[in-house]
């Protein structure tokens, strides 16, 4: 059986041109008896395109053959595409439903680059990063107190309270000094109860002294 001329190799793909008709249309019977040429010749085809570049329109025969051939390499796991940029051919693709199953390819590179990904998925797979170790946290080396002193004490507060003259701490309520009272406060308050009313007993006594002196002279009125 003489080879083929009317398909190329784009990437994966075996691009079978167009056969047309004497009108200049798409000729779906004439496309059968190519894509079945191709496959007895190659018996493990499994990426298989048709070029309709340069043409307006397709008819519906035309949507029946690709169907056709579109489940032929879904048997083998493979795929059929269709090279077209018109928009015409892919609204109509789109009615048929077609698009949802047929692989459209707008140009050439775009075949190549779908190929290269499918040759080589290892380079386009995502790479899991490896689980993080977590280490103890190592002791944190001061920056302000130089390096003689090395690493910052993480020992709580509470458990190394320092005395004597080394120990620093703020003034707060619980450690404001006690001042030491005055000579004149120690004379007043529960120690010297009286001291505070020297005044008030003079007062008392005047008055006392008064009150007998005028007692004493009415008593010698009286006795008259």
């Amino acid at each position: 059986m003489p080879q083929l001329k009317n398909y190329r190799e784009v990437g994966i793909f075996d691009l079978i041109s167009a056969p047309l008709n004497p009108i200049g249309a798409f000729d779906a019977e004439q496309f059968k008896k190519d894509v079945r040429e191709l496959l007895a010749e190659k018996t493990d085809e499994k990426y298989l395109a048709v070029d309709l570049t340069g043409l307006d329109f397709v008819y519906s025969d035309a949507y029946n053959a690709f169907i056709q051939f579109q489940q032929e390499m879904d048997d083998r796991n493979g795929m059929f595409a269709i090279l077209t940029n018109n928009q015409t051919i892919i609204d109509g693709l789109k009615k048929a439903g077609l698009d949802k199953n047929i692989h459209v390819f707008a140009y050439e590179a775009d075949m190549m680059s779908f190929s290269l990904q499918t040759q080589s998925p290892a380079s386009t797979s995502v790479v899991e990063p490896e689980a993080e170790v977590r280490d103890e946290p190592a002791p944190v080396t001061s920056q302000n107190m130089g390096s003689t002193m090395g690493s910052i004490d993480v020992t709580p507060s509470h458990l190394d309270r320092r005395t004597g003259q080394h120990r620093r701490f703020t003034k707060s309520f619980n450690a404001i000094a006690k001042e030491e009272p005055s000579e004149d406060s120690k004379k007043k308050g529960l120690d010297v109860p009286f001291d505070d009313e020297p005044s008030s007993a003079k007062t008392v006594i005047i008055v006392a002294l008064l009150l007998l002196a005028a007692v004493g002279g009415a008593i010698a009125i009286f006795s008259l």
